[in-house]
């Protein structure tokens, strides 16, 4: 990295000192305005409610980087997911309509989850685009079980948040969260700590939270911006919409935008992995590349189609390629940090309402990233259905 890349971000205002952004973000606040999961994901991402915004990420900040991560579901809840698997499966119903634009499409009903009016049940029962079937859309829904990680809003959850967005997966899901986050802030300290610039990717992060995380942490404990540039990437325009608006709600983010691809600070901006020209920009020392891999082809246990006995298909883009993509855009001795996802009832639970997954469990995981030149350093941390593993790329 340049020097002139490194300081092109202006500075933030004298008053905002580092002690002051500690300050920043109360957590009480959130009890003296209650907040559900979903109304939080909404207040999060909207334009305004930069208070709550504050609070909300403060409360995350707190629990992920400072308190012990949460343990997997219990068995009692593992039991819970195999009767919920086998109830919905024999209370759903499917119709294939047409929509405005002439194309069919599957509508999926169950009377439970309409009866719940839940958010999260909506979005599962919600039609998709014939380009995006098998994904699990929305930033909202998809963010949803990381607001269960606070303390301040889980007390104000109701019966089916936590039957939605506390259940095995969920749970699982905030684990991998903070596993990711704490992986990704640890390997930016190794470089840091060593007055290294360090340049991070988040890939296909959906709303990017985890990184944004990272980055506030960093500021607030006090390292320098100008050696650190991050960046958000998502194929999806509306998720990367959405990361803007919270980039410049938070304190500690919106002093330090980065004002080009290459200059410090944090950036958000959409890109398609598998078109994008690795070689246009500089490597990243730091890459995570988490909840995609699982609906990509290739070096699987099992597969949706498996599972309800169709056809299996090679469907492109494939794992492989995705593989290769991410290491093109891989320092030498740069950190790769990804998730496996092990066939689990609670997962499969999203099989019902037309979601594909493809099965990878650690060494499907291993054999996969090995082509692409990573080999395993650790694994972060381990639930029912993910594992969060952390690679190096070999020179």
């Amino acid at each position: 990295m340049s020097a002139a890349s490194t300081t092109s971000n202006p500075a933030p205002p004298q008053e905002t000192t580092a002690a002051e952004l500690k300050k920043i973000g109360d957590p009480a606040l959130l009890l003296k305005q209650p907040t559900t999961p979903m109304e939080a994901v909404n207040l999060l991402y909207s334009e305004g409610h930069n208070e709550i915004s504050e609070a909300i990420v403060a409360s995350l900040r707190r629990e992920i980087f400072n308190s012990e991560p949460p343990r997997p579901a219990p068995s009692f809840k593992r039991m819970l997911a195999v009767i919920s698997f086998f109830l919905l499966k024999r209370t759903t119903s499917t119709q294939t309509k047409t929509g405005h634009d002439g194309q069919e499409f599957v509508s999926y009903q169950n009377t439970i989850l309409e009866r719940s009016d839940h958010p999260y049940a909506r979005a599962l029962l919600e039609t998709s685009g014939a380009d995006s079937a098998s994904f699990v859309e929305g930033g909202d829904p998809m963010n949803a079980p990381y607001m269960m990680i606070s303390p301040e809003i889980t007390r104000t959850s109701c019966t089916w948040d936590r039957l939605l967005l506390d259940s095995v997966q969920g749970k699982d899901v905030q684990l991998r969260f903070i596993c990711e986050a704490r992986a990704t802030l640890n390997a930016a300290k190794k470089h840091l700590d060593n007055g290294q610039p360090v340049r991070l990717k988040a890939a296909a992060a959906g709303t990017g939270l985890s990184m944004i995380l990272v980055f506030d942490r960093l500021i607030r404990e006090g390292y320098d911006p100008a050696l650190v540039t991050m960046t958000i990437t998502d194929r999806c325009p509306t998720n990367i919409e959405k990361i803007n608006r919270l980039l410049k709600k938070l304190t500690s983010t919106r002093e330090h935008l980065a004002q080009t691809k290459q200059s410090s600070g944090i950036s958000a901006r959409t890109e398609d992995l598998l078109e994008s020209d690795a070689d246009a920009e500089e490597p990243y020392q730091i890459i995570t590349l988490i909840g995609i891999l699982e609906y990509f082809h290739g070096f699987t246990t099992t597969t949706t189609e498996e599972h309800l006995g169709h056809p299996s298909l090679v469907l492109e883009p494939c794992a492989k390629k995705l593989a290769h993509s991410i290491s093109s855009m891989t320092a030498d001795l740069g950190t790769l940090i990804t998730n496996t996802y092990r066939v689990e009832t609670g997962a499969r639970i999203l099989e019902l309402f037309g979601k594909k997954f493809r099965y990878r469990n650690q060494e499907d995981l291993h054999a996969l990233v090995e082509i692409a030149n990573f080999t395993p350093i650790h694994t972060e941390g381990s639930g029912h259905i993910y594992d969060v593993e952390v690679y190096q790329k070999q020179a």
